[in-house]
């Protein structure tokens, strides 16, 4: 009960003895008056003493404020210090102007309204305007073309290229060389997610062609400062962190759509993870053909490793015929004596039936997706060092992937650090591929760690005239050479004439982890420790001058790629999708292009 409350009970509850008297003369020398106080009541305290000798009662408005005869009875009655708690002066009282609290409070609701709408309206409009138009394609006349540019807007030629980065003479055919496309990755903290760049893209996937332990994420990718040198570099971060059921989880860097080449040079400085005889990491540079992206096997199937322009048994599935008329050569001409091919046969020929799906620029130009590996980094324990295999992969095959019958056909430069790889292909490819020492300082534990340059020149064969080759470079120095001699046609297979790649090529760089390519060490002097990291210093593309610019796209005029993408794009999006027949165009679904050989023209 409140103080007032408690203090009437109590003195009504005591004698009359106990209660404080009221001076006689307060009460013979009192005048009438009357008081309005702040509530509004008018006390009214003049002597009302009766015949009985009651003392005075105070009233309100003429009426009693106390009776002590009825007090319990009406426990709502007015009292005299009610207008001590009505705040304020007039409570009817009514403003035209705002106060600064409701102002205050109708600008925190606005701003809350705001907030919201902002977060889920506003945020996800900006993120899909940002993913349809904010990246970039690179067109033929060397510029960047985009509807929504972001700042800052990075050019082909990064300007902290040097400029005598910016010439090179090739050492195979002398000509003059002129950069085209740099990147120094000196602006630390660039990330790679789609929209992120304009020319690189990390993948989000799981890499199940080479049954990788790792997931593939965008995390994993940074540029950041090398600790040792202070340099910007391109950091790939491998780790053991388990990333959608894979226990590892790692990066891979593709420039696939963005930004491509048809001939040239490219180079890299790097810093491989671990020690030189770490064994079990798969780091990589390499390149690719536009119509396959790395990490989607329906967009590669009957693409790679094709490198094939006519139009006979090499184009069939296991490259063979329908009848019973295939090759010996390609019936046991495999590793133990196995069918030399099981690949399903080449997708795009040059002899695709009018009508069918093609990229064009006709039916009768042979399209695929060739690749070149500049790197890929593999352990030799017995020679004490680490070796980079650089290789040619090709379609169809070569009678026991013999590809280095004919010597003359291919060239070392040092066989003391180059010799021929060990490993010659298999029933999905034909390598193509030389090993040569790698420096021990290109590695983070060495105790003189440094960066080596890593680089591959190739010249497609537009013309057909037999004039390409392709040259491997380690540390700055030629390591082999492949000539025109290595493709020629091969009689126990009965095939033709294969290719140096004329299709446009997209980069990619990643760091792997798979039994497939090496056995891996999990324990003993030579494991593989994490976190393992992989450092690419700038990546540059050279040409030789007077080179086309429609050279440097990935939807060149002779070997365009866009339209057959748009139309396609569950392939090339959809990395869960194996074979070319689960995709679909317009809810119809894939079925294989015809062609000559199969008797569907």
């Amino acid at each position: 009960m409140s103080g007032r409350r408690a203090l009437r009970a109590h003195e009504e509850d005591s004698p009359d003895s106990l209660r404080p008297a009221i001076p006689p003369t307060a009460v013979s020398n009192a005048t009438p008056t009357r008081q309005r106080p702040r509530s509004g009541l008018v006390l009214d305290i003049s002597d009302r003493s009766t015949a009985t000798g009651h003392s005075m009662t105070p009233t309100a408005n003429g009426v009693p404020l106390v009776e002590a005869s009825s007090s319990r009875k009406r426990p709502y009655s007015a009292e005299p210090d009610d207008y001590l708690h009505i705040p304020d002066k007039n409570p009817n009282a009514r403003s035209r102007h705002p106060t600064w609290r409701g102002c205050i409070n109708v600008l925190t609701l606005l701003l809350i309204a705001c907030a919201l709408i902002m977060l889920f309206a506003g945020y996800p409009i900006i993120a899909n305007i940002d993913k349809l138009y904010g990246r970039t394609n690179v067109n033929g006349k060397q510029q960047v073309k985009a509807d929504v540019q972001q700042l800052p807007v990075r050019q082909l030629i990064d300007t902290d290229t040097p400029t005598e980065a910016k010439t090179r003479t090739s050492e195979t055919s002398n000509a003059k060389y002129e950069l085209v496309f740099s990147d120094e990755f000196n602006q630390a903290g660039r990330t790679f997610w789609p929209g992120d760049d304009p020319f690189w893209e990390a993948g989000n996937f799981w890499y199940g062609a080479t049954f990788d332990y790792e997931w593939y994420t965008p995390e994993a990718i940074v540029t950041t400062t090398e600790p040792k040198s202070g340099a910007g570099v391109l950091e790939i971060t491998l780790d053991q962190e388990i990333e959608h059921g894979q226990f590892f989880r790692s990066g891979m860097l593709q420039s696939w759509n963005k930004f491509c080449f048809q001939g040239g040079y490219i180079e890299t400085r790097v810093m491989f993870p671990g020690g030189p005889l770490t064994k079990g990491y798969w780091p990589g540079f390499w390149l690719m053909g536009n119509l396959g992206r790395p990490g989607f096997p329906a967009s590669n199937d009957g693409m790679w490793p094709y490198v094939y322009e006519e139009c006979d048994v090499g184009i069939m599935p296991n490259q063979t015929e329908q009848g019973g008329k295939s090759p010996q050569g390609a019936v046991n001409g495999g590793n133990n004596n196995q069918r030399i091919s099981i690949l399903p046969g080449m997708r795009l020929s040059s002899c695709t039936c009018p009508g069918e799906d093609h990229p064009g620029p006709s039916n009768k130009v042979a399209r695929m997706a060739p690749e070149i590996d500049i790197l890929e980094l593999q352990v030799d324990v017995n020679k004490g060092g680490s070796y980079a295999s650089q290789s040619f992969q090709m379609a169809p095959f070569d009678y026991k992937y013999d590809w280095n019958a004919n010597k003359s056909s291919y060239h070392i430069f040092n066989s003391k650090i180059t010799d021929e790889n060990t490993y010659k292909g298999g029933n999905l490819q034909e390598a193509v591929s030389c090993v040569t020492r790698v420096p021990d300082e290109a590695f983070e534990e060495a105790e003189a760690a440094t960066f080596t340059t890593m680089g591959m020149e190739y010249v497609p064969d537009f013309d057909n005239t037999g004039q390409g080759y392709i040259t491997f470079y380690v540390n700055g120095t030629r390591s082999w050479t492949i000539l025109s001699g290595v493709l020629d046609p091969d009689g126990p297979t009965d095939i033709g004439n294969r290719i140096f790649p004329k299709e446009p090529m997209s980069i990619i760089m990643n760091l792997g982890i798979a039994d497939g390519f090496q056995q891996v060490s999990w324990s003993g002097k030579n494991k593989v420790d994490f976190p393992a990291k992989m450092r690419f210093d700038y990546v540059r593309v050279y040409q030789p001058q007077g080179t086309d610019p429609s050279r440097m796209s990935c939807d060149p005029p002779d070997y365009p790629t866009k339209d057959y993408i748009n139309r396609h794009k569950d392939l090339y999006y959809n990395n869960n999708l194996t074979y070319y027949t689960n995709g679909s165009v317009n809810n119809k679904q894939n079925t294989w292009p015809m062609n000559k050989m199969t008797g569907g023209c």
